[in-house]
């Protein structure tokens, strides 16, 4: 399945390697850190307040007004999502505002809810959220840390890893499930009810059927 990038402009944004069918859709300031590495967007969509070049002829855009609801990433995932994506992957969306960090990681909720697979990756590490009875699959090698996102997660299995956990309860005032490690095979995250945000380093390969 096609993979549509969302690219944000956040300053440590890890380079995208786009395929044939995927689709690249500019978040606003995004836009620059494609030009840099030579990729023309699909689709550009923003408030446009943070662009350092301008506009490209050619390339399909949508303005948006700077007083909205939405950030300049959701508006991007719903333009993948109208467009029949399920599978995204986003960069350039972490570490410059700790506020916009947030709200991205609330966005790999949402998606999650409606049935779309989101996979931040920047700053070497990876992160995507999954929902009521769903799960998630490594492989490789490196640290894995699992965190419940809303009160409670019930129902976690952590399995194939250093420190399993089976038909766990986890909350959201306690880091019960941080540093965890995945030692060169293959595990399972699932859980019955609730969210669960999920942080691995960027060398650990998910396997999604999305």
């Amino acid at each position: 399945m096609r993979t549509c990038y969302l690219v944000g402009a956040a300053p440590e944004a890890a380079r995208i390697q786009p395929g044939p069918g995927d689709f690249v859709i500019a978040a606003d300031g995004g836009y620059d850190h494609l030009l840099d590495w030579g990729i023309v967007p699909d689709f550009i969509v923003g408030d446009l307040d943070s662009l350092r070049h301008p506009l490209p002829e050619g390339v399909p855009c949508r303005k948006a007004p700077a007083e909205k609801d939405e950030t300049d990433m959701a508006l991007a995932f719903w333009e993948g999502w109208l467009r029949g994506c399920r599978r995204f992957e986003i960069v350039g969306a972490s570490g410059a505002r700790p506020d916009h960090t947030l709200a991205n990681l609330q966005l790999l909720v949402q998606a999650a809810r409606c049935g779309a697979f989101v996979l931040l990756r920047d700053g070497g590490y990876c992160a995507a959220a999954i929902t009521d009875q769903g799960e998630l699959r490594l492989r490789g090698a490196g640290t894995v840390s699992v965190f419940a996102y809303g009160e409670e997660a019930r129902g976690v299995n952590l399995l194939g890893m250093k420190y399993t956990l089976e038909n766990g309860t986890l909350r959201d005032d306690t880091p019960q499930g941080v540093s965890n490690a995945l030692e060169g095979g293959d595990a399972l995250i699932s859980l019955t009810s609730g969210v669960l945000m999920i942080f691995w380093e960027q060398d650990i390969e998910a396997l999604v059927n999305v």
